[in-house]
């Protein structure tokens, strides 16, 4: 269903983020949609809802992982990696795309299964945003405060400063670390 789009994001993230574990490393999922190695990104997810000519809802899942890249522009520099960079050694793309989908219909499967919470605890435990100190910069207002949980339809609650609890929509706003990206 539409309203389940920004989770399909989390499940592409947790899918990104247990191939890139099979190359030997530890991947983070900053919310709603990056995968992280070492505080930088190599992953970037982009899940757009659409309808077919019939009028049946579609989502085109996608996915940009830096794979052998060894050069980024100087806007990205200490803020992107790729999984060369952070191995040492070439990732064939094919190898990499086959272990992802695999990844990804475990992810798809478990959504479809047992909606949200076949996600939580995948998405839990690779978080780099929950249990933090985020900067949530919306179109209006920038508030800091404590990234507490997700709800069932993937909002993010933060605790601001004030005490308030804060429900943070993926599509309205940029969530960072306090002291950088992640």
């Amino acid at each position: 269903p539409p309203a389940q789009i920004p989770l399909l994001t989390l499940a592409v993230a947790i899918a990104a983020a247990d191939a890139i574990a099979e190359w030997g490393l530890a991947p983070g999922i900053k919310w709603p949609n990056d995968v992280v190695l070492e505080g930088r990104k190599c992953v970037g997810i982009l899940c757009e809802g659409t309808t077919d000519p019939q009028g049946t809802v579609c989502v085109v899942a996608g996915a940009g992982v830096n794979l052998n890249q060894t050069v980024f522009p100087d806007v990205l520099q200490g803020r992107a990696t790729s999984l060369k960079l952070e191995t040492g050694r070439n990732v064939a793309a094919g190898a990499f795309f086959n272990r992802y989908l695999l990844h990804l219909e475990t992810a798809v499967d478990a959504l479809c299964t047992h909606g949200f919470a076949g996600l939580l605890p995948g998405y839990e435990a690779r978080s780099v945003t929950l249990g933090r100190r985020v900067q949530v910069v919306g179109a209006t207002e920038t508030f800091v405060g404590l990234a507490e949980t997700l709800d069932e339809t993937g909002a993010l609650w933060v605790r601001d400063d004030a005490g308030t609890r804060r429900r943070v929509l993926s599509g309205d706003v940029s969530v960072r670390g306090v002291m950088g990206y992640v």
